[in-house]
């Protein structure tokens, strides 16, 4: 069965003032695709990833998002459909792990308390970390911090997962936790697109793979 485009870059180009970060980016993402995106430290990555969601502008050409352009869409609606993971986890530090995962249900999405309590103790038994729901998170390993991340990010219902170098500041042991977890969100058909240093693992669960060099972002080949 033929899959539909997800999201499209039209012609994007990106500057920091007079500074090219990339240009004439033209690309199409398929529903449960993964993709990765590769390239030297400072190349523009994460700051590609990031206009996905807003959370940066592009300069020219347009990013749509089932065949909307993304400007036209409310930042709460994009950002529920297109949810991001960062590498520094963005939890809130004064919230337990149960009440970080709880106040997106109920502020943003809308469910009652019943509903997002049920909701929250299923992806935390998903996730093997029910015995951390009153743990703060300097009370947490670096793993079990982006596990949670993940979980939030999921809580969301989104259509595509943007995944800034989810595993960059973990130790091995730590690391392989979460890329099961993403693998895992490979198994359930989620559009991912993934910004990583993990060759083996980008080349492992990728579709498609880009390289962002001198500010243009090309499909690498196989061989």
């Amino acid at each position: 069965m033929k899959k539909d485009c997800i999201l499209e870059f039209e012609n994007v180009s990106k500057y920091y003032g007079d500074e090219l970060v990339f240009n004439n980016v033209n690309l199409k993402i398929k529903k449960g695709e993964v993709i990765s995106i590769v390239g030297k430290s400072g190349s523009g990555k994460s700051t590609l990833l990031k206009c996905i969601n807003r959370l940066e502008s592009i300069d020219n050409g347009n990013i749509k998002f089932k065949g909307m352009d993304i400007a036209k869409k409310s930042l709460v609606e994009l950002r529920q459909k297109i949810g991001i993971v960062f590498q520094d986890y963005n939890l809130f530090e004064h919230l337990t792990v149960f009440d970080n995962l709880m106040i997106g249900l109920i502020k943003i999405k809308g469910y009652s308390k019943k509903d997002s309590i049920h909701k929250v103790l299923n992806i935390l038994k998903k996730m093997d970390l029910t015995d951390k729901k009153d743990k703060y998170p300097d009370e947490l390993s670096g793993g079990q911090k982006q596990r949670i991340a993940i979980a939030r990010t999921l809580l969301m219902e989104p259509d595509i997962i943007l995944l800034d170098e989810p595993t960059s500041a973990l130790d091995k042991e730590m690391r392989d936790s979460v890329l099961e977890l993403i693998n895992d969100l490979v198994d359930e058909d989620m559009t991912l697109i993934v910004v990583s240093h993990e060759n083996e693992f980008v080349n492992k669960v990728s579709d498609r793979i880009f390289i962002l060099n001198k500010h243009t972002l090309l499909e690498k080949k196989n061989g």
